[in-house]
């Protein structure tokens, strides 16, 4: 695992280092020291929330060290251009560490981009969402490295109302380092968004994103069908006579994604976003039997600069109905018959069973917490219902200090066949204030989180960051 990683680390390096002499563009460098500290037994939900999965978050006092460098060209042109970065984590606590969170490059030409590498997501609603405003792939886990390429804002048609269209599109193979009850597995990844204008205002969103691990070596199951099912598991199709029995009854991997939906509205005054995801992790829920569960939330941002109230977001998850509590149960009205197909168990796969994690953290919706082993391996979510009511608000005090606040309210159920006595509520609250040097390349961030209630330990912590910026 550590020879794949130093491979694909060296070898994204390599090939950014060479790319990065079409021009003469100086790449940003930044320096962050972190100090963290927790009355309680774990560090607080909204400080490590969301991270990359840098906290320890069984750590009550840790420090962190970062070293980060990126070029990231702003205007696309009809010449290739190169982005890359590189963040590096030095961690002092009880799981100290030293490791590579983000290495990446990218080849870019108009729209079209080719990446390799791990990179993290881009900041949604100034970093207001509970998810990063996606359900699967939010900052909270260490990115997976992946090859891949992609477009934005592609516009196929020229003429007339088709003109009214772009298109977003990116297709993902992930390389899983980590330790998982499957080892080396993999994960494939495609999206498709398409946006169309409906007036200089308003602009309306549809799209779909579908995940499959596939391939690897279970050790229920053995060998796994590898490349010679590829197509299998892109399409969606039944799995081969070499797959589990779950895959030939199904389909060919653990399959899961979601329905994306949004409403823009832009002016010279400000932006508004009215968004909605729909997930599922089979038929019934791409049917909609499903359909209580999902995101909803709404996005607010003003234009003007250093408002008192610059940006808000609220937003509610369910994922309580999962298709409804039967699964292929006995018909009682007829005999030898079976109905429903509920317990969707998000997140879950009875042969990938580490769930949907990267170095044992949820990637997406943070209030997913996988249950950890002895031999210290995700074994998947024990907690799969819930609902939850979130807010995020940010503005600016003065032209050089900023503030930030979190608050979340959730209830967890467990899972169908497996509900808890009583469900655990649960509270967090995380609140900031940045302040950046005028004319300097120094910036200091103070954070304080509260947690409350039976998911996670409650009590307060609290975060100092220094941010220095050398060019």
């Amino acid at each position: 695992m550590i020879k794949k990683l130093f491979s694909l680390f060296t070898a994204v390096l390599m090939s950014c280092s060479l790319l990065a002499q079409l021009d003469d563009e100086k790449p940003s460098i930044n320096l962050h020291a972190r100090s963290l500290i927790s009355s309680g037994g774990q560090i607080p939900f909204w400080l490590q929330s969301n991270q990359l999965g840098v906290i320890d978050s069984e750590d009550p006092f840790q420090q962190l060290f970062l070293f980060q460098l990126s070029r990231n060209p702003m205007e696309s042109t009809d010449q290739p251009m190169v982005s890359y970065g590189l963040n590096l984590l030095g961690r002092l606590s009880e799981q100290a560490a030293f490791q590579p969170i983000e290495y990446w490059g990218r080849m870019h030409l108009k729209q079209w981009y080719l990446h390799v590498g791990a990179k993290s997501e881009p900041v949604f609603a100034d970093g207001l969402s509970l998810t990063n405003g996606n359900l699967f792939l939010s900052n909270n886990a260490r990115p997976m490295p992946r090859v891949g390429f992609g477009v934005t804002g592609w516009h196929p048609f020229n003429q007339g109302w088709s003109n009214r269209f772009a298109f977003d599109l990116e297709y993902n193979e992930y390389f899983l380092l980590d330790d998982r009850v499957v080892e080396d597995a993999k994960l494939h990844h495609k999206r498709l968004d398409i946006q169309y204008s409906i007036s200089s205002e308003w602009t309306f969103s549809a799209g779909l994103d579908h995940w499959v691990y596939w391939g690897g070596n279970s050790p229920e199951y053995g060998q796994l069908p590898g490349f010679e099912d590829y197509l299998r598991y892109v399409f969606g199709k039944v799995g081969s006579d070499t797959a589990p029995e779950t895959d030939r009854n199904n389909v060919a991997g653990d399959q899961l994604g979601q329905y994306l939906v949004s409403l823009q509205h832009d002016n010279q005054r400000h932006h508004l976003n009215l968004y909605w995801q729909h997930l599922w992790e089979d038929g019934s829920g791409t049917r909609f039997e499903n359909a209580p569960d999902g995101l909803w939330g709404i996005h607010w941002k003003q234009k003007e600069q250093d408002r008192l109230l610059e940006s808000a977001v609220v937003e509610y998850v369910n994922t309580r109905h999962q298709s409804g509590r039967f699964h292929k149960a006995p018909d009682p009205d007829r005999p030898g018959e079976v109905f429903g197909n509920g317990r969707d168990n998000y997140f879950n796969n009875s042969v990938y069973r580490s769930g949907f994690v990267s170095y044992d953290r949820m990637m997406g919706l943070p209030l997913f917490m996988p249950v950890i082993n002895e031999d210290g391996v995700s074994v998947g979510f024990a907690n799969t219902r819930m609902w939850a009511i979130h807010q995020g608000m940010r503005g600016w005090l003065s032209d050089d200090l900023s503030w930030k606040t979190l608050l979340t309210y959730s209830k967890h159920y467990g899972q169908h066949g497996a509900e808890y006595d009583a469900p655990k509520e649960f509270l967090s609250l995380g609140t900031q204030l940045a302040y950046s040097l005028p004319k300097k390349p120094l910036a200091f961030t103070l954070k304080l989180a509260y947690d409350q209630g039976s998911l996670m330990d409650s009590g307060f912590g609290a975060e100092f960051r220094i941010l220095f910026e050398l060019n």
